[in-house]
């Protein structure tokens, strides 16, 4: 049961869908269904999964993932911009049968090492300040990451 990373093709797309709809309900589009109920009439992931999907398809090239015993355990997307020196990551999602094995770690690990092969200088990440992302906030902070701005959406029910 050793993790290993390799580069996505197509053909893992379907199983990184799985993963986004099982570990996706802790951002705005299901906050917005939490507060107000259904948004357009569909669930939350109506919404976020086409969004993360587009563009995952279009950074495949820059997606690794993780598998253990043949299966999809997660995995990275990221960017490099060389123009700035700054290594992006994008998303960084864990299946949760496999979360608490240190493998977003790991894959946030390989990421970085990415980015200083490609002579980037400074790494960046987003993520919410819900208590859904208080785990991937704790990562990011034990990996050397510092809080540079703080991000709040608000909404409002239009009468």
């Amino acid at each position: 049961m050793t993790p290993r990373m390799r580069s996505a093709t197509l053909d893992d797309v379907p199983q990184l869908q799985q993963i986004v709809q099982k570990v996706w309900a802790i951002g705005s589009d299901f906050a917005l269904e939490e507060k107000y109920g259904s948004v357009g009439d569909e669930r939350w992931d109506r919404w976020l999964v086409p969004k993360v999907m587009s563009r995952l398809w279009n950074e495949i090239a820059s997606i690794l993932v993780t598998e253990i015993d043949g299966e999809i355990a997660g995995f990275i997307s990221y960017a490099v911009d060389r123009n700035r020196g700054v290594g992006s990551i994008h998303y960084n999602a864990v299946d949760p049968r496999f979360q608490g094995e240190g493998i977003g770690g790991m894959q946030l690990d390989r990421a970085l090492e990415i980015f200083r092969q490609e002579g980037m200088e400074i790494a960046c990440v987003g993520t919410g300040l819900n208590e859904g992302h208080a785990p991937a906030r704790r990562m990011y902070e034990n990996a050397g990451f510092e809080p540079v701005i703080e991000y709040r959406m608000y909404s409002r029910r239009l009468d």
